[in-house]
């Protein structure tokens, strides 16, 4: 007789009251893989308060959270460092924020929605507010959305009628998620997605999908060229330069909002030899054959690479994903704080 041991999604819970100036600083410590947080001033440190509920439901995040004022910077060296490869989809329920998009600025306003890569930069400066958020793994709309490289920044307001129906999937999503078992969650997370997509695709007037961009020339098309290279140790900007038929002027400033292209692909090898390492059908496979699939010559130094970019190596990473019970967890304080980048990442939650 065969058992389907069915579980619900992880979760994470996490608060911190005004008055407390090591939560705060643990407050801004979890965002430092996502953003450079701060208030706006001391007096604004001591009266802070922030708070998040948050599910993972088979890799795409759907949070709940508020917060008082604050600021929020994704630099290019916080995008090198994060190995972060989501979009975000953001819902104000109450306040809002002015962005910052590459030097373009809008205002986003109570009941908008709006689309944030996490592979870009982007500077947020928030009134107090309660938000519902929802974090999708790039892969999962790479193959839906003809320009995802457009969506950053772009702004759907509370008046849309695609708002209101995308808006209400979320809050139905976020009700929901507690109670969804593992194959529910699965089947979720890819309508969550391909619903993220069909609205993505067509403009606020609802106008045809946008036309797909020069493929020799886009960020998309170099992005697409890097994952398909990953294991050739000869990747680089003369590699990319040849097989685009672009100058090398050109590829430096597509990847410039983004550290680099070097950056871009040692963070992309990364997130690869991270994938594969929590594969459980990849758990025989040595480290070092790893390493060398994601194009690394120098074991070592891969190992540096890879604590730096994820906190801890990669034998620590496998022993914590083995560990890790699938059942339902809610982490709060300490231990909480230092599991949000990994199981942003796609871990459960699990201890530190």
């Amino acid at each position: 007789m065969t058992q389907t041991i069915r579980r619900a999604p992880s979760r994470v819970s996490l608060s911190i009251d005004p008055g407390n100036a090591r939560e705060f600083d643990l407050w801004q410590s979890t965002y430092s893989s996502l953003y450079e947080m701060n208030a706006e001033s001391a007096a604004s440190r001591a009266s802070f308060r922030a708070g998040l509920t948050s599910f993972n439901l088979a890799n795409v995040v759907i949070i709940e959270g508020y917060s008082s004022a604050e600021t929020l910077k994704r630099t290019g060296r916080t995008i090198a460092q994060s190995s972060i490869d989501h979009i975000g989809v953001v819902v104000r329920l109450e306040g809002g924020f002015g962005l910052d998009i590459e030097g373009r600025a809008a205002e986003v306003h109570t009941g908008d929605v709006c689309f944030l890569d996490m592979t870009r930069p982007s500077a947020l400066r928030a009134s107090d507010y309660r938000s519902l958020t929802l974090v999708l793994p790039r892969n999962l709309l790479a193959s839906q959305i003809a320009d995802l490289d457009g969506l950053h920044g772009r702004i759907l307001p509370k008046a849309s009628p695609l708002n209101a129906m995308l808006t209400g999937h979320m809050r139905l999503l976020y009700a929901q998620a507690p109670s969804l078992d593992l194959p529910d969650a699965h089947a979720a997370a890819r309508g969550a997605a391909a619903l993220v997509a069909a609205f993505a695709g067509a403009s606020a007037d609802g106008r045809d999908m946008i036309a797909q961009a020069a493929a020799s020339a886009s960020l998309q098309a170099c992005r697409r060229m890097i994952d398909a290279n990953l294991h050739d140790r000869s990747l680089g900007p003369d590699l990319l330069c040849g097989k685009l038929g672009i100058s090398r002027a050109k590829l430096y400033r597509i990847f410039e909002p983004l550290g680099g292209v070097r950056l871009y692909i040692q963070q992309r090898r990364l997130m690869r030899a991270y994938q594969i390492i929590v594969d459980p059908a990849q758990v025989r496979e040595r480290i070092s054959a790893i390493a060398l699939r994601c194009g690394f010559s120098n074991v070592p130094a891969f190992n540096r690479a890879f604590r730096r970019a994820h906190g801890m190596s990669p034998s620590e990473l496998r022993f914590a994903s083995i560990s890790a019970g699938r059942e339902n967890i809610e982490l709060t304080g300490d231990r909480a704080f230092r599991t949000i980048q990994r199981w942003l990442h796609g871990m459960d939650a699990v201890a530190a």
